[in-house]
């Protein structure tokens, strides 16, 4: 396994250094194609060796390596990382990429079967951090060094020294020396002794590891073979394959425009990182007949109703002796008044449509008000329910009701006073629309009729 890693380094060395030599190369090539004057051909082949015999020593892998083993403390693999809370915090990324594992339901960074590694540090080390996470057969770099052994590397040289050396070195990328705290990471001072100044601090990082697999999984359902899923869903064609989705997700971005100056795999991710929504499910209220209620002026009446009646008052507390004019009155009726009766007529149209449930006021239970029932009861089978219905008596028992109501909950004697006149000019607006709602109740059943 050490021979299948160790080649894998030399080739990820020889790529890199084939990185470098390729512009080089492919400018030769250009004066090879093009000229057949030797002088010319002589002076590219020169330049080409002058500027490519540096890169051949440096990417030599004893040169390389040890190179990387002294760059290797610039940078900090991790798979909590506490730049993602602040871009300018100093504190200690953690590398854990062994757990205990608890019986937990939560969805947490131990329950990654195989966590990804980040790197944070200079972006110009961040070469060490790729030679280090290379992976053959399970076994990595990373895995060797947390066992004190360098044995893919022992290949390249037969000086234990310098073996050692690289050890060393390359161990310094594991994870800073001194664990430390930044005032721009969020800390928790608990405190472990009653009466003591002791306290252990709580330090929570980010988890890159946890983000990453999140980050896979939400863009293979997005773009791999779940769309190729989702589209046979919209063609309605059949297909055997599970269809996954994330909906209602949110994308956090970190670092701007520069997403390696927060980590490797950020990078890698073009600094975007998304969040799951964790919002409580809404639910769809079931209007219900109000059997148990003794008005239609109920609980929920006046709660849907709250905050129209709290600006009412305030538009009442607000007048003056010059605001008795026409232009207050307009407004008292179309901003108030109107949109109350409104209220009150949306509320007993969603009573009198609820499915399946006609005939509910002569239960014996009900004990609502005799016209608030012919109101609401709207599609009641007993005849003498209807007969009575159609006598329109209710109506202004409603519209009276619906007044009074409302002068109730006006009342405010230190601003104000309302009284018959008021409860008269109220009572009149609703009948006037009571009588147009039931009117066109009527007709929208003799057309469908």
């Amino acid at each position: 396994m050490d021979g299948t890693l160790r080649a894998a380094i030399a080739e990820y060395i020889n790529q890199r250094k084939q990185a470098k030599l390729e512009p080089l190369q492919k400018a030769l090539n250009k004066v090879l194609e093009k000229s057949d004057d030797p002088v010319a051909i002589a002076t590219a082949k020169a330049e080409y060796h002058e500027q490519a015999d540096p890169i051949d020593t440096t990417y030599d892998p004893v040169v390389w390596l040890t190179d990387a083993a002294k760059r290797a403390k610039q940078i900090s693999l991790a798979t909590h990382a506490a730049k993602f809370t602040h871009s300018d915090a100093k504190a200690s990324s953690m590398l854990i990429n062994h757990y205990q594992m608890s019986d937990s339901s939560y969805l947490v960074t131990q329950h990654l079967p195989n966590p990804a590694i980040d790197a944070v540090g200079n972006a110009a080390a961040l070469d060490v951090a790729r030679l280090l996470k290379l992976e053959v057969n399970g076994e990595t770099l990373v895995d060797q060094l947390q066992q004190k052994s360098v044995a893919a590397l022992s290949g390249f040289t037969k000086d234990k020294e310098l073996l050692e050396e690289w050890r060393k070195g390359l161990t310094l990328a594991l994870g800073d020396e001194k664990l430390s705290a930044h005032t721009l990471t969020k800390q928790l001072y608990f405190p472990i002794f009653d009466g003591e100044d002791e306290y252990h601090l709580l330090c929570p990082l980010y988890s890159s590891a946890l983000a990453n697999e999140l980050y896979e999984k939400i863009r293979e359902s997005r773009f791999g073979e779940s769309k190729e899923i989702r589209d046979a869903h919209k063609k309605g064609i059949y297909d055997e394959r599970v269809d996954v989705r994330f909906p209602a997700t949110a994308v956090q971005m970190f670092g701007g425009s520069k997403p390696q100056n927060i980590s490797q795999l950020n990078s890698e991710r073009h600094g975007q990182g998304f969040l799951l929504n964790c919002a409580p499910p809404s639910y769809q209220a079931q209007t219900k007949p109000p059997v148990s209620s003794k008005t239609l002026f109920n609980r929920q009446f006046s709660w849907r109703t709250s905050q129209l009646v709290r600006e009412f008052k305030a538009f009442l507390t607000g007048l003056t002796e010059k605001d008795r004019n026409f232009k207050t009155r307009y407004q008292r009726d179309y901003f108030y008044v109107k949109p109350l009766i409104d209220s009150l007529l949306n509320f007993a149209s969603e009573i009198q449509t609820i499915p399946e449930c006609a005939g509910w006021s002569s239960a014996p239970e009900c004990n609502m008000k005799r016209a608030h029932q012919l109101f609401l009861d709207l599609d009641n089978p007993d005849e003498a329910f209807q007969h009575e219905r159609d006598k329109g008596d209710w109506l202004e028992v409603v519209a009276g009701d619906f007044a009074n109501w409302l002068l109730h909950k006006l009342e405010n004697k230190e601003h104000y006073l309302l009284g018959d006149v008021e409860q008269r000019y109220f009572k009149k607006l609703c009948l006037n629309e009571l009588r147009a709602f039931e009117r066109m109740g009527s007709l929208q059943e003799e057309y469908h009729a």
